[in-house]
């Protein structure tokens, strides 16, 4: 398998729940040309340089760009008798800008792939030649949306964290676009093995600083101290740019065939994914237990100064420490019952009679 030792599984990838908008018809997919000339004409960017702070993607661009990493891991594998190391990608998205968001309904794959190293003058001229080429076939069309950034893909090795940054010649190169083509140009980098090794989509979208601005320090492009993530690889410059929050959506026609497709899986997909034995879940997990305890001891000490008449209101602290709990017997759960389906059961013979019996794990 070209995938290597990453396994295969049945469903290449799923979309996370908690970062799937289900109300998406009007929301994401109805033109408003005079909001968007308003956003255009009143420069927001210019007050704030994080006014951009949310990026919208559909299902259909997510997959597409998926597809075309994934063909350039194939591609580079393929080279050198099969010894051959992936291939990063790159090509546009189609979409819109809002108030203090982008919308990237659609994505176009170009060709040009390679290695950064190999990334020189004539595959940038190539590729913007090509931007020029597919703006024009788009207004052509008289399609409403326009190119709202570009994408490229990371396929590095999979590790605890994803490798979704920006590296000095992406942070340049957006630099530039953001100067040249539009000042709400967009950047999206796809770690497609990790796609594949997760089953779910790996994709952050980023954004370039102003020259002269300049970040709080020991701040990392996500807003949280670099301190609190030190194995995760932010590139050279993590000051000069910063990561947008990203959602993906689909159209209800869209999420009721998938519905249909998944519906006999589901519970096979279930089964399959273990995030007990995950490092990066528990690694999040133990974040979150921190920061729960934090708010309950914080929530103790408020608690002795306020009258009874506040006991009935909803702890955050609680809330939080009883929904990881939750998800903690679940996945424990989860474990016991793969166990006994799996590993627990053993055909006993006697007498003719044929019956399985559950090994306990004494």
């Amino acid at each position: 398998s070209w995938i290597g030792s990453i396994p295969r599984r049945r469903n290449l990838c799923s979309l996370e729940p908690a970062r799937m908008d289900k109300e998406a018809d009007g929301k994401y997919y109805a033109h408003d040309a005079a909001a968007i000339k308003k956003v255009m004409d009143d420069k927001p960017w210019e007050k704030n340089p994080k006014n951009f702070a949310k990026c919208n993607i559909s299902a259909l661009a997510g997959m597409r760009m998926l597809k075309h990493a994934l063909s350039g891991v194939k591609k580079g594998r393929a080279r050198d008798g099969g010894k051959g190391l992936p291939l990063e990608v790159m090509g546009l998205m189609v979409g819109r800008p809002s108030a203090d968001s982008i919308t990237v309904l659609d994505a176009i794959p170009l060709p040009c792939d390679g290695f950064e190293s190999e990334w020189n003058v004539n595959i940038s001229q190539k590729a913007m030649m090509l931007m020029i080429k597919v703006q024009e076939r788009i207004e052509a069309k008289g399609t409403k949306e326009e190119i709202i950034g570009w994408y490229h893909s990371h396929p590095f090795e999979v590790g605890v964290h994803n490798n979704c940054f920006m590296s000095a010649i992406d942070v340049n190169t957006q630099s530039m676009y953001q100067k040249a083509i539009k000042k709400h140009w967009t950047a999206v980098v796809v770690d497609p093995l990790r796609c594949v090794a997760k089953s779910k989509l790996e994709m952050s979208a980023f954004r370039a600083y102003p020259d002269h601005f300049k970040p709080p320090a020991d701040q990392a492009p996500d807003g949280e101290p670099i301190r609190e993530n030190a194995g995760k690889n932010w590139g050279t410059y993590p000051e000069r740019y910063y990561q947008l929050q990203t959602k993906f959506f689909m159209s209800s026609i869209a999420r009721s065939t998938m519905d249909l497709f998944s519906k006999d899986s589901l519970w096979i997909r279930i089964l399959s994914n273990s995030k007990i034995d995950d490092e990066e879940y528990a690694g999040k997990v133990i974040k979150r237990i921190g920061k729960a305890t934090t708010k309950m001891a914080a929530s103790i000490g408020v608690a002795r100064y306020e009258k009874g008449s506040n006991k009935d209101k909803p702890n955050p602290a609680v809330e939080d420490s009883t929904k990881i709990a939750h998800e903690l017997c679940t996945e424990q759960t989860l474990g016991i019952l793969r166990h006994a389906l799996f590993c627990g059961c053993k055909r006993i013979s006697s007498a003719g009679d044929s019956k399985w019996a559950y090994l306990s794990s004494k």
